[in-house]
């Protein structure tokens, strides 16, 4: 992928500070670096020494270049800084995960110096040659139960017939060649790996397993390295313009590391649909084209749809975004639950928007950024009739008193779908930079 003239020059900048300040590689799809990257991140071998010492400069030349640290990941085994900058007319990220071994659980299958011990530089930057590429990939991917990547066979093909490739994994995994690697299972394989490092780092093996632990347990409980957004709004906002709009800007690195939902999680089904499996309800509306068709309903009834609704959100999070969120990756609701605060009609939950929005303030987990998505009457009449005046009037009536509370943010889709987007990811990138630069710290 060819880079734009913004990228290039982060992307020199960043390995000019790393050529004078540290011991470090890259480790694979460097040959077109810094004008085309053919990943979608870069993938760094470094010291913990090194990457110490250049922690701070990396940081501040981020800071003061105007590239936003969006999220930032810090496991037992590597360090990933997701940046970004945007303009109403595109948007440039990149992933920069720094890499201090090779590792699973703790487990070290090869460690940054080894890696490093015959590193090469082609004028603009240090790489690994092709035993390490093969190693790195190879070693993890078996270990995980995971297949070597077609993509890299070629780089298979040479590292394979090299005695250091041979010697690296009778070492660890007691195999005498890749082949036989290969039809070995997992079980043995990590057995092995395990036993290898008893022998040579029983201390440091004991510290890295604790450490992961540590390291995965913090990130999952926190989820403060990926990142969740809501969408909620009137019929005729631009919902879906707007959302997937934002999902094509970030593709170069969110492309595949993404979750999209529609209002809820969804572990359970819709509760017409439920009822009338559990024979309560004889007959089942889908007439879905046409959201607010139906009835209004009385407070009994409007409480037990947000009981239901609410055990969704509650347990639906913990399993499908916790588990997204706690690495570097994006979680979209096209609706949440503020869309019960603010639509009655669409979800038949007729209760009043002050108490809806202190029930999910005690009891719904919250996303990190909730974004109200709307505009005037006329310009959404003149989009979609869905909803009358009055009824447009109304939700944006209770849009206007969440957008001043924590952890909402109004925009106004009036012009083009560009520029909310522009401000809706200028306040994400924004908020989540002074969010990682205090973890930072």
């Amino acid at each position: 992928m060819n880079q734009t003239e913004n990228t290039i020059k982060h992307i020199n900048e960043v390995i000019g500070l790393l050529n004078k300040e540290t011991n470090y590689a890259v480790l694979r799809n460097f040959e077109g670096l810094p004008d085309k990257n053919n990943s979608r991140d870069i993938d760094i071998i470094i010291t913990r020494k090194s990457y110490n010492k250049v922690k701070n400069s990396l940081v501040e030349l981020i800071d003061k270049s105007g590239w936003k640290i969006i999220t930032y990941l810090h496991s037992d085994r590597l360090i990933s800084y997701v940046c970004a900058t945007t303009t109403e007319e595109q948007t440039d990220i990149i992933q920069w995960d720094f890499f201090f071994d090779t590792s699973v659980w703790g487990i070290q299958l090869m460690s940054a110096e080894e890696f490093l011990a015959n590193r090469k530089f082609n004028g603009f930057l240090y790489y690994i040659d092709t035993d390490g590429q093969f190693l790195d990939k190879y070693l993890y991917n078996r270990a995980v139960g995971s297949k070597y990547p077609e993509k890299y066979q070629a780089t298979r093909e040479v590292a394979e017939q090299l005695p250091v490739v041979t010697e690296k994994i009778k070492e660890i995994f007691g195999c005498s060649s890749v082949a036989q690697c290969d039809k070995e299972s997992v079980k043995k394989l990590i057995m092995r790996a395990l036993w290898a490092n008893i022998k040579k780092r029983p201390f440091a093996l004991v510290c890295s397993i604790i450490y992961f632990l540590y390291t995965f347990i913090g990130n999952y409980i926190c989820s403060h390295t990926g990142l969740s957004i809501g969408f909620t709004g009137p019929d005729g906002s631009g919902k879906t313009t707007v959302i997937d709009m934002l999902l094509e800007r970030i593709a170069p690195v969110f492309g595949l590391a993404h979750k999209y939902y529609h209002f809820r999680p969804a572990l359970f089904g819709n509760l017409g649909e439920v009822a009338h499996s559990a024979g309560i309800k004889k007959e089942v509306d889908r007439n879905f084209d046409k959201p607010h068709r139906g009835r209004k309903t009385g407070k009994l009834s409007s409480l037990a749809r947000l009981t239901y609704y609410s055990i969704d959100y509650i347990i639906g999070y913990f399993i499908k975004i916790k588990s997204v969120t706690r690495i570097t990756r994006a979680v979209v609701f096209d609706r949440y639950f503020t869309d019960i605060i603010c639509d009655s009609r669409r979800t038949r939950i007729y209760l009043n928007h002050k108490f809806l929005y202190w029930w999910g303030k005690l009891f719904i987990p919250s996303l990190n950024y909730n974004i109200l998505l709307t505009a005037s009457s006329e310009t959404i009449l003149a989009r979609k009739r869905e909803l009358d005046e009055e009824g447009i009037r109304i939700i944006n009536d209770k849009i206007d008193y969440l957008c001043n509370k924590k952890g909402y943010r109004k925009v106004l889709n009036e012009t083009t779908p560009q520029a909310a987007v522009c401000e809706i990811l200028t306040h994400v990138f924004e908020e989540q930079h002074k969010k990682n630069l205090r973890r930072l710290k």
